[in-house]
């Protein structure tokens, strides 16, 4: 799977602002290169390890990443700003190499941790799993 990331946004549904634009960006290329890196770490990052289900969650990413190259586009369905917490509703396509496309709409808490931008929640974690060996 060549060119496996891609990484849109439907500025008709919800107009978040540009540095949450930059940071999804940032969130998907690093979940496409996490395969390439032998590493999901650079993609775990962007989540704050002490919201709900993380550890099952960055499993759940390091077996997509070894399993291989993970495509991502997400589009921003709904966004609710208050302060220095966003919310959002992202509608989440997810391609992992050698599995059926996914798609699911998720629900996912953005905070700012100093200048940087956190993902505190985000459900259902479920979404992320890899698929059993048929």
């Amino acid at each position: 799977m060549h060119a496996a990331l891609f990484f849109a946004t439907l500025l008709a549904f919800a107009d978040p602002p540009s540095d949450v634009v930059d940071f999804f960006r940032s969130t998907a290329t690093a979940l496409g290169d996490a395969h390439r890196d032998g590493s999901a770490r650079a993609f775990l990052e962007h989540f704050d390890a002490s919201m709900p289900g993380y550890p099952e969650f960055a499993d759940r990413i390091e077996a997509l990443a070894a399993a291989g190259e993970v495509g991502a586009v997400i589009d921003f369905v709904s966004v609710k700003e208050d302060g220095a917490k966003i919310a959002l509703e992202l509608d989440w396509l997810l391609q992992p190499e050698g599995e059926r496309p996914r798609r699911g709409v998720l629900s996912c808490t953005l905070e700012r941790r100093g200048k940087k931008w956190k993902i505190t929640s985000l459900s259902p974690i479920e979404f992320f799993r890899l698929s059993p060996a048929l």
